[in-house]
């Protein structure tokens, strides 16, 4: 055979449509992997200790749950180009194809994009969040939106140059008139062909040769419970997670955690009251801080050089104050866990879950039952969140929006009314209340796009804060307004008040904060200086704890259906669950555990590692705290999904 045809030959190998199939999913394939990596290349402040080479090593393992995604969408595009089809050239067919392939890939490398900056905000990666945002009927949706890609422009300019690179890709792996050329050996190469990249593309869609396809978990295989975004990728994550929605009944252990909890009487850190009035209870306001983590506050950090928190730091000064950590990472998962008791312990929010219409014994409903009147203030849109609807399931009658405010003037433009006006319009609002009266209160306004009011004055030293920064300090302002307001009223004297926040901070800027401990860190306080003895307590607490002891510090002596424990007896022995990348955290404090749910994966030594630097899992097992986690996650999943989240429910109301 001379030169020339074996070259011929050559070329029509290389221009073949397997060859053209291969090119387009190779190009396809690096595309989307560094798009998925790119969380990580934006994001390195929140992966610290993490060098290049562990890196590259996660981007590698990664691609594994890429070809997931991969296999699935191009499915059309790989039947297209291995079929033994007389007509692949034909313009119609060719062009359909290419516009399919630019689409769908081009969606999935968004949704990549996109994550890269919303793991920001809840510290992994998407599963239903986006869809969610857009279907809760919030009519500033489109002008958050607008405002987050004028913002991150770059990450635009991003989505518009890989769509630009898939556009050409497709053109110049187009099947062309003449590379076909349509023999009874070409039918037989396409034939192999197609059953070849059939096995391999049922072997990617199942992400390898197992009995079972593979699903998020499966990361912890390859990273830390903290390393596990930069494996995935948000299309895997969002699929799988509609997937994984449904839980699953345990029986994990034999012994058997109780979540009905019988409220004492407090039995430390309250004052010796001569003459306890059981008939007349005092009122209570909690107030439920945006993303006020530990880290901001100076209370909590007396060796910041930034104090932007003068205000609460005096208030915490003056209260009984715990070690206080979020169950959640997000703002709708923080009112499950405040006002009912119960973690968030799925891949979902419960408001959003299957079980969103089990019955629920918030301590709401037990305030209610005592003669209190119950309502929820929140500057936002009406309808954020489902923030007015949950809050009416766990026993907040009344629900104080931006409708009720009735006052755009002082709207912020994109989420709601500017916490200073709103609090003032809160402390006025609770006169018309009859007492007793239980009321919470959710701040706005530390909220991306970061706007303060015009007029505002940041102090001198402000010049090098950022945004996040300046609004915790004006939100901090307008919560000293509100105390003045409130120690003039009437009822201030005899209302318990509350100080805690939804979740910590987002943006991290001490490093002490910047793992999956400290980015839990929260404000638990309790501010009723002639009943409460003012005391900082090392003592661990978190949200779950609130609704238990609220009732307790309130001497409303009941049952009530809750995860957490009473803060004012010592019955009970501290604790934290959560759960984040496929990972439940467990703590008593001293020693926090990670694990699958079945094994543990972590142990960190809470004392003497408070960063998590050093895994002790090939020293110890903690098998003490595994078990009374596994008992905890077993009553979870089960009391879940047999809609038995009160006290007096039984085994026969299963509905899911």
């Amino acid at each position: 055979m001379g030169y020339y045809n074996v070259r011929k030959k050559k070329n029509q190998w290389l221009s073949s449509p397997l060859m053209l199939l291969i090119y387009r999913l190779l190009a396809v394939t690096l595309l989307f992997s560094f798009t998925r990596w790119m969380l990580y290349l934006f994001n390195m402040q929140f992966f610290p200790n993490l060098h290049l080479g562990k890196s590259m090593r996660l981007y590698g393992c990664g691609l594994r749950f890429d070809m997931v995604v991969l296999s699935y969408i191009n499915i059309p595009v790989i039947l297209y180009y291995t079929i033994p089809f007389k007509k692949l050239h034909n313009k119609f067919l060719q062009t359909f194809i290419d516009i399919y392939f630019v689409i769908v890939n081009s969606i999935a490398i968004i949704l990549n994009l996109i994550d890269t900056i919303y793991f920001r905000f809840i510290g992994k990666r998407m599963t239903s969040e986006l869809f969610q945002f857009f279907g809760d009927g919030d009519e500033n949706a489109t002008g958050i939106v607008w405002q987050l890609v004028i913002d991150y422009w770059y990450m635009f300019l991003f989505g518009i140059l890989a769509i630009l690179m898939l556009v050409v890709v497709a053109k110049i792996t187009r099947v062309r008139f003449g590379q076909t050329d349509e023999t009874k050996g070409w039918y037989l190469k396409q034939s192999l062909s197609l059953i070849v990249l059939a096995a391999l593309t049922v072997i990617g869609c199942r992400g390898g040769t197992q009995h079972k396809p593979i699903g998020m978990i499966k990361a912890l295989e390859y990273a830390e419970p903290h390393h596990v975004p930069i494996v995935l990728n948000t299309p895997f994550t969002i699929a799988k997670g509609a997937n994984s929605q449904i839980l699953e009944h345990m029986q994990l252990v034999e012994d058997v955690y109780d979540p009905i909890v019988s409220i004492k009487a407090p039995v430390r850190y309250i004052k010796p009251e001569e003459t306890p009035n059981d008939t007349i209870h005092d009122n209570l306001v909690l107030i439920i801080l945006e993303s006020f983590g530990q880290e901001m506050i100076g209370y909590y950090n007396p060796e910041h050089s930034n104090r932007i928190t003068p205000f609460l730091d005096s208030l915490l000064s003056q209260s009984l104050t715990f070690d206080g950590r979020a169950n959640g990472r997000r703002s709708i998962e923080s009112l499950p866990s405040i006002l009912s008791g119960l973690p968030s312990l799925m891949d979902v929010d419960l408001p959003t879950s299957p079980y969103f219409d089990n019955d629920l014994e918030g301590f709401g409903i037990k305030l209610k039952e005592h003669g209190y009147n119950t309502s929820m203030f929140h500057g936002g849109n009406n309808g954020t969140m489902n923030f007015d609807i949950f809050a009416q399931q766990v026993g907040f009658d009344h629900y104080y929006g931006r409708d009720e405010y009735n006052n755009d003037g002082d709207y912020d433009g994109k989420w709601g009314i500017f916490d200073g006006p709103f609090l003032q319009y809160f402390a006025e609002t609770l006169d018309s209340i009859p007492q007793p009266f239980a009321s919470l209160v959710y701040t706005l306004s530390s909220h991306h796009p970061f706007t303060l009011p015009k007029g505002f004055k940041l102090p001198k030293e402000s010049y090098n804060w950022s945004g996040f920064e300046r609004t915790v300090y004006y939100t901090d302002c307008a919560l000293r307004d509100f105390f003045r307001t409130a120690a003039q009223k009437p009822w201030f004297e005899n209302t318990l008040f509350i100080i805690t926040s939804d979740h910590a901070n987002t943006e991290h800027y001490d490093h002490n904060f910047n793992n999956i401990w400290g980015m839990y860190a929260i404000p638990i306080a309790f501010y009723q200086p002639n009943k409460i003895i003012p005391e900082r307590s090392n003592e661990m607490a978190q949200q779950i704890d609130l609704g238990t002891s609220i009732l307790s510090a309130l001497h409303i002596n009941d049952t009530v259906f809750s995860f957490g424990r009473n803060l004012f007896d010592t019955l009970q022995s501290p604790s934290w669950i959560s759960y984040i990348n496929q990972t439940y955290q467990y703590s008593d404090g001293n020693y926090l555990i990670q694990s699958d749910g079945k094994n543990v994966i972590g142990v960190f030594n809470l004392k003497n590692d408070s960063l998590l630097d050093n895994n002790l899992i090939n020293h110890i097992q903690c098998p003490d705290l595994l078990l009374k986690f596994q008992a905890q996650l077993q009553e979870y999943n089960n009391r879940m999904i047999e809609n038995r989240l009160t006290h007096e429910q039984t085994n026969d109301t299963i509905h899911h």
